[in-house]
C-alpha cells in the first residue's frame, strides 16, 4: 500500500482539518511506533503512553524527537508511518466533521467514511477492509474536538 499524495473528500477543509492533524501528528507517530512495539509486530520502545500522546497531541507536552529515548532502527520505520498516517489523518479528520451525529463508531458511520473514501478517487484503490483499522484509530482519538467545520 502506498500513499503519497493526499486526496481527501468534498468537505476537507485544510485551515480546519489539515491544521489539527498537524498539531498531533507526531504524537500519534510515537503512539503508532510504541503499539507495534508492545503487540510484538515491530516498531521501537519508546515509553510511550497514552497520557504521553494526549499530552503532545494537546500541545501541553514537547513531543520528542523519534529517537529518544532510545534510537530507533530506522529501516523502514519512515516507510511505514508514510503509509498510515493518512489513513488515521482521515479518521481524525472525519471525527472533526461528523463526531457532532456520530460520538461513537457505528456501522452507518463506517458506511458514509467508506463512502467519502472511494469518492476521493485516488484513495479508492485502497481496499476499505484493509485500511479501516486505521480509519478507527485516527477517529477514536480522544482529543478531536467533537463539532462541524466553520
Amino acid at each position: 500500500m502506498t500513499t503519497t499524495s493526499k486526496r481527501h473528500p468534498a468537505w476537507w477543509n485544510e485551515s480546519v482539518h489539515g491544521t489539527a492533524w498537524e498539531l498531533v501528528k507526531e504524537a500519534m507517530r510515537r503512539d503508532w511506533q510504541q503499539t507495534k512495539h508492545d503487540l510484538g509486530l515491530g516498531g521501537h520502545e519508546l515509553n510511550q503512553h497514552a497520557t504521553d500522546t494526549l499530552l503532545q497531541a494537546g500541545g501541553d507536552a514537547r513531543v520528542p524527537p523519534i529517537d529518544v529515548p532510545n534510537p530507533p532502527k530506522v529501516i523502514g520505520v519512515v516507510e511505514e508511518w508514510l503509509e498510515v498516517e493518512p489513513l488515521v489523518d482521515f479518521g481524525y479528520a472525519a471525527r472533526r466533521e461528523y463526531g457532532v451525529d456520530h460520538p461513537h463508531w457505528d456501522a452507518m458511520l463506517e458506511r458514509k467514511l467508506r463512502s467519502d473514501w472511494i469518492a476521493a478517487q485516488e484513495q479508492a484503490g485502497h481496499d476499505w477492509e484493509a485500511i479501516v483499522r486505521h480509519v478507527r484509530k485516527g477517529y477514536e482519538f480522544v482529543s478531536a474536538p467533537q463539532s462541524k467545520a466553520s
